[in-house]
């Protein structure tokens, strides 16, 4: 992607003399116009090229460690799509140390160890973290507390991909971030339905057409990705788009 991303960080801060920042401000666009691209012609990234992106913004946060977009769109992109979460883990720890008045790298960890990790307790330091910083939502204090491991992490993704649309301003990212989150949203209320159900009729739904003919729902709601949304063997809901939209 940039033979800068590739230098050892000690030769990369050389080579950029007195202008750190702006060395970071370049790889960082470079990062983002090749995402982008891929987002809008909806082509899948190999994997040598997840790595090459993570190098990037490696490099990028290591020239300008109190640069928060790197942060955020290693976050948006290389735990969900490259299932790079201990990487992209190891970057936050490093905004954390520095953006100490910035609760975003504490709650990029919280909700990575919830969601992707299974470490709730570890999720609940950071969440605690994050809620003590000035400027953090308020809900934050108590959010841990009204969360289990099972039901929470649609609960989790939903917040997660709110707070992270309201600092993304690149359209091609807001596109992709709206459109997982209206159907994380659509994915939490049909298993807030089957929870119904069972209360009701004291047994569980074989299909999602069962919410409807039993008057739980009056219609199953359209998957914005194109697929159908179905119960799997665990109980839980998803999609046979496995939210990836179709190809143009």
């Amino acid at each position: 992607m940039s033979y800068l991303a590739n230098l050892p960080d000690p030769l990369a801060r050389a080579a950029t003399l007195e202008y750190p920042g702006v060395a970071s401000d370049h790889l960082l666009l470079k990062a983002l116009t090749f995402l982008g691209q891929k987002m809008i012609t909806n082509a899948a990234t190999s994997k040598e090229e997840w790595e090459a992106i993570y190098r990037t913004l490696k490099q990028c946060i290591n020239l300008d460690p109190r640069f928060l977009d790197p942060y955020v769109l290693a976050q948006m992109t290389l735990p969900s799509d490259a299932g790079m979460v201990r990487e992209t883990n190891a970057l936050l720890e490093k905004g954390a140390q520095v953006l100490t008045n910035d609760y975003r790298p504490h709650f990029f960890l919280w909700y990575n160890y919830f969601s992707y990790l299974n470490d709730p307790e570890k999720a609940g330091e950071h969440l605690q973290k994050a809620a003590r910083i000035p400027g953090s939502p308020p809900y934050f204090s108590t959010l841990a507390a009204r969360m289990d491991l099972y039901a929470g992490k649609i609960y989790a993704a939903v917040i997660f991909l709110e707070e992270t649309l309201k600092e993304t301003s690149d359209p091609a990212m807001r596109h992709f971030l709206s459109m997982r989150l209206e159907a994380m949203k659509r994915i939490g209320f049909l298993e807030y339905k089957i929870q119904d159900y069972r209360k009701r009729f004291l047994k569980n739904p074989q299909t999602l057409q069962d919410l409807v003919d039993s008057g739980v729902i009056t219609k199953i709601p359209t998957d914005p990705y194109g697929g159908e949304f179905y119960i799997m063997e665990n109980g839980r809901v998803y999609t046979t788009s496995k939210l990836v939209a179709p190809k143009p």
